[in-house]
């Protein structure tokens, strides 16, 4: 097992599907920063996005880790 930082993004309260994963948090926290300036949706809802700790399997073809 790894340990890697998940990009979790939330519109409004309600959080949306993410499988964004990358091994330096650093790079999550970029990415994080980046979507968190960008201007509200239609609606009003403001994007809020977090670099969470997950464990995951390395060497599961299914997972793409952004290095």
């Amino acid at each position: 097992m790894t340990t890697v930082f998940l990009l979790v993004l939330y519109l409004g309260n309600v959080q949306q599907e993410s499988n964004m994963v990358f091994a330096d948090i650093n790079r999550c926290k970029y990415f994080a920063r980046t979507l968190m300036r960008q201007p509200a949706v239609p609606r009003g809802a403001k994007y809020k996005a977090i670099c969470k700790p997950i464990e995951v399997d390395a060497n599961n073809p299914n997972v793409r880790i952004y290095r």
